[in-house]
């Protein structure tokens, strides 16, 4: 089911602050988003006053603000208008817009940049950045529990759950579910732990094996309702063959649906390489962060094995900020065939349906080889989608 949002839009300073207004005094609901366009620029605002403007918008959205406007040709300004904004609670990782949490009261700092303005690369917060260019942003729980398959689904479990984004961030928006998150980083962990979550959401953070099947015993004690499962920014590519296909046997007898984040369909001998990640923030500030293969990483056209890290580089040097050994490419068929050896049922999140559907139905429409695509398995049955 496709999710309405609203929008106000303001083409003044003085258009948004009555808009502020309205909101602040309950004469308006909270939009969506509001739009700044046109004479509507945050960065012609004097820096005590855009912090005290963007504080207002903050309490007054209920996903953040649009604002394609601000152009700056000096890279100094524009650093500084960005950890305005990234310090006040809103990030532009998503390309929706500047984004906060679903409704959240919490003004969250986002800024990662100053770190390294100060200190160097090696102040730089590999969390954060890793977040901020591989992070799940653009989906949560919220898309997926109001499709006709998952509509009954109570409690959300990201196994491989790292920083968590999925289920943190999804937690506004659905804070009656419950959480469970496993992961062995036991620093991940207790950074999770330390966030600002609404203190009325149930969570649990387990550090431990996925593969343990004793593991999704002890989550199916704490579930209710029906059960997502959730492994995002494709982490089951760490996995071997008979790992993955014990990790989708185990899992799918204790949770309703198991899913998988797959990259965009593609030979793997073109995954090999540098991929360039640089934000333009990161541009200014001076530094890139990459994807880069490593010297004995070329992809494996027989086993889909490859060798990569993340790396931060600037002219002082070259730092890895995570690296991703023996990460192999489970492509969809292959997931697909092996849901069929655990008579598993199949199913895709189609991006113009916002519905799960078979992988035996429309295909011709899917966009797998443009975008990432969510994978679910379950060893229940959808009815045909109408």
């Amino acid at each position: 089911m496709h999710i309405d949002s609203t929008t106000k839009v303001a083409n003044s300073l003085e258009a948004l602050h009555k808009i502020l207004d309205a909101i602040a005094s309950g004469r308006q609901k909270k939009p969506d988003w509001i739009r700044l366009q046109g004479a509507c620029r945050l960065d012609r605002v004097d820096p005590p006053q855009r912090k005290e403007l963007l504080a207002r918008l903050h309490a007054s959205v209920l996903r953040g603000f649009k604002a394609n406007n601000c152009q700056n040709d000096d890279a100094e300004a524009r650093i500084e208008y960005w950890r305005s904004v990234s310090g006040m609670g809103f990030h532009d990782f998503s390309e929706q817009g500047w984004m906060k949490c679903y409704d959240s009261p919490f003004v969250e700092n986002y800024d990662y940049i100053g770190s390294y303005l100060k200190d160097g690369l090696d102040s730089l917060d590999a969390y954060a950045t890793y977040s901020s260019v591989l992070g799940t942003f653009d989906f949560t729980a919220e898309d997926f529990v109001n499709t006709e398959l998952c509509q009954g689904v109570g409690t959300i479990i990201e196994p491989m759950a790292g920083t968590a984004e999925f289920a943190y961030h999804s937690h506004f928006r659905n804070s009656d579910f419950r959480y469970v998150m496993v992961d062995l980083d036991e620093s991940a962990q207790s950074r999770v732990l330390a966030q600002n979550w609404l203190p009325d959401t149930e969570k649990h953070y387990l550090h431990a094996n996925v593969l343990d099947e004793s593991v999704w015993a002890q989550i199916k004690s704490v579930t209710t309702g029906e059960s997502l499962s959730y492994i995002g920014k494709q982490s089951h590519h760490l996995f071997s063959a008979k790992e993955l296909f014990r990790l989708m046997d185990v899992a799918t007898q204790h949770v309703d649906y198991f899913m998988l984040e797959t990259p965009q369909l593609a030979p793997v001998m073109e995954m090999g390489g540098t991929d360039d990640l640089t934000r333009p923030e990161m541009k200014d500030a001076g530094f890139e962060v990459e994807l880069i293969e490593d010297p004995d990483g070329e992809p494996n056209p027989f086993t889909n094995l490859m060798h990569f890290h993340l790396g931060a580089s600037d002219p002082t040097g070259h730092r890895k900020l995570f690296e991703y050994r023996n990460w192999t490419v489970w492509s969809q068929s292959i997931l697909v065939t092996l849901a069929r050896i655990l008579d598993l049922n199949a199913f895709y999140f189609h991006s113009e349906l916002h519905e799960f559907v078979s992988v035996e139905e429309e295909w011709q429409d899917c966009d797998v080889e443009d975008e990432v695509t969510f994978m679910l398995f379950t060893r229940r049955e959808l009815p045909p989608y109408p």
